[in-house]
C-alpha cells in the first residue's frame, strides 16, 4: 500500500551520486541530492538570501551556496557556517520501485 503523503519525483538512476536536482513538489522546491551514503531532499531556498541551492556546490554532505558561501548539511538541513545561521527545511524521501519519492 503505497503512503499518499509521500510523491514520486524522479527516476533512482536519474540522480547520479554527487549530484543534486530541483523538483517542485506542492508548491516547494525540493533540492534532491545523492551524497555518498544516501539521498537526501532540504528546500533550494537559501534561509540566508534567496539563492537557488541547486546552482551551489556539493562536497560530500556539505551543500554550499552559490550566493555568500554559507554551508548546510545535507543530512539535517543545519546551518554549517556564516553567514547563513538558520537551518534549511529538510524531507523524508524514500525510494519506491526505482522511484525517488517526497513527503513535504
Amino acid at each position: 500500500m503505497t503512503d499518499p503523503s509521500f510523491v514520486a519525483v524522479l527516476a533512482a538512476a536519474e540522480l547520479p551520486p554527487g549530484q543534486m536536482r530541483c523538483v517542485e513538489v506542492a508548491d516547494i522546491h525540493v533540492l534532491l541530492v545523492h551524497a555518498t551514503d544516501g539521498i537526501y531532499a532540504v528546500n533550494n531556498i537559501c534561509s540566508h538570501a534567496y539563492a537557488r541551492l541547486d546552482e551551489g556546490r556539493l562536497r560530500g554532505h556539505r551543500l554550499i551556496c552559490p550566493l555568500h558561501g554559507a554551508g548546510f548539511d545535507v543530512r539535517t538541513g543545519a546551518a554549517l557556517g556564516a553567514p547563513a545561521t538558520t537551518p534549511l527545511p529538510s524531507y523524508p524521501i524514500r525510494v519506491v520501485d526505482g522511484r525517488i519519492e517526497v513527503q513535504v
